[in-house]
């Protein structure tokens, strides 16, 4: 996913004419402590709420008050992880979007971003998630995938996190099956080392199966 496929419909921009009532106002309509300046289509920065708490008067337009903005933007093709790595590491709740001629074109607010994860990492699907330690020396997503093919199963996301201090790192495998038992065996014979796993067992599923007919039963 790329910028311009999150750019939110709903969350509007803000111009130095506005005061910082009406800027605190949009931000608690969207759910945002960010917004963005923009006048006659050019951006001039973000501004916070604390940045207009500060403010000696709410009132004034924000021409004559001076606000300090935060001058951060993505371009349209900017991939999502180079827009996840803006949001983290500024600790922003809102991210403005200008083409190539610094244009602006709308906003991503964090709402998109949840909703993308939510997507790539195919969470809707059913499953189960295997989370194991690893060395990075060793990490080989080609055996990964061939184990869990050679069970009769597909992974549907995978990711990966690992630390500067440290010679592991974390995968976690997103699987399309419950049941990870034998999946899990096989990572074992291959000396993985299984950290946690998320999943319903195949006795979990067989108790629910018996109690769904005992109710079925009761109602007859």
């Amino acid at each position: 996913m790329i910028a311009k496929e999150l750019i939110s419909i709903h969350i509007p921009s803000i111009s130095f004419k506005d005061d910082g009532e009406k800027a605190l106002r949009v931000m608690d309509e969207n759910r945002v402590s960010h917004i963005a300046v923009v006048d006659n289509g050019e951006y001039h920065g973000l501004i916070s709420d604390n940045e207009i708490y500060d403010l000696d008067d709410t009132f004034v337009p924000l021409d004559q008050v001076k606000p300090v903005l935060i001058k951060l933007f993505v371009q349209p093709f900017d991939h999502i992880y180079d827009i996840l790595t803006v949001f983290a590491e500024n600790n922003i709740t809102a991210l403005p979007v200008l083409n190539e001629d610094d244009q602006y074109l709308g906003v991503i607010g964090l709402e998109q971003i949840i909703k993308a994860l939510y997507k790539m990492t195919n969470s809707k699907e059913p499953g189960g998630v295997i989370v194991m330690a690893l060395n990075v020396r060793d990490y080989s997503m080609a055996q990964v995938a061939q184990i869990v093919e050679s069970e009769g199963a597909k992974i549907l996301s995978a990711f990966t996190r690992t630390s500067d201090d440290s010679l592991k790192m974390e995968l976690i495998l997103k699987i399309n099956q419950s049941d990870l038992s034998r999946i899990m065996s096989s990572f074992e014979r291959y000396n993985y080392e299984i950290m946690a796993s998320f999943h319903e067992s195949v006795h979990e599923e067989d108790l629910k199966r018996r109690y769904e007919q005992f109710i079925k039963y009761l109602n007859i």
